[in-house]
């Protein structure tokens, strides 16, 4: 695999305080990875290290070839990486439209063509695209989100928590989402609680413990490993 996306030995965190230790990860090209633990064992941090949102004391994120590491999140965009947060992703007093309008903000020149992609790949928003982001259901916000950071023809999409209190059908909805974008030639990195369903649509997953790499591997190979499993998955 040729990696797209590569974590070296990060160590950081917010203040004096490091939450990340000595981690490692890779994301390769057109590849969904999901990073799953217990409840603070870094994931979000780990997500907000690569788009720039802490500090790090030592290590490197290299995207495509290039060293991003300690870069403004302004700058990190224009990288090709682009991050939704689990909440505050939306601008609730602007139509759905007008979000997509707001994911182009870095685009120079027409970028119909990318809102006629993004409409094509979430066409349930093309029918609401004149109703206020606020007051759909958090399955259709969570479209509007991500959808906003497609206009930007991302090389590599963080998703923190995408699925966190949806319905199993919005669920399912956002995963399947996630295939069809990877097969659009984007790679996907998705922070994700629930574990099991993660694993099986992910091709690799890393499982955190206290900010470390506990394990890696493919999504069916950490699903059938007994360790992983009940520490980690409830079986």
């Amino acid at each position: 695999m040729t990696a797209l996306l590569t974590m070296s030995s990060i160590s950081g965190g917010y203040g004096d305080a490091d939450i990340l230790h000595d981690l490692s990860m890779e994301v390769g090209a057109r590849e969904i990875v999901a990073i799953i633990g217990p409840n603070g064992a870094g994931k979000s941090t780990a997500m907000k290290s690569i788009f720039g949102l802490l500090t790090i004391r030592s290590g490197t994120i290299v995207v495509d070839g290039t060293d991003i590491t300690g870069w403004a999140p302004s700058r990190i965009v224009r990288s090709g990486i682009c991050y939704v947060p689990q909440v505050a992703n939306v601008f609730y007093d602007m139509t759905v439209h007008e979000n997509f309008e707001m994911g182009a903000f870095l685009r120079n020149g027409d970028y119909s063509d990318a809102l006629e992609r993004v409409y094509e790949m979430f066409p349930d928003m093309k029918a609401k695209q004149k109703a206020l982001a606020g007051s759909l259901s958090g399955g259709q916000r969570q479209m509007v989100a991500i959808g906003r950071a497609l206009m930007l023809d991302p090389k590599v999409l963080l998703l923190d928590e995408p699925t966190a209190g949806l319905s199993p059908k919005y669920m399912e909805q956002i995963f399947q989402t996630c295939r069809d974008i990877r097969n659009t030639g984007v790679a996907l990195v998705l922070v994700e609680q629930h574990a099991k369903q993660a694993l099986r649509f992910a091709d690799r997953g890393y499982v955190l413990a206290a900010g470390r790499n506990r394990c890696d591997g493919t999504g069916v190979d950490l699903l059938n490993n007994r360790f992983i499993a009940e520490m980690f998955l409830g079986a």
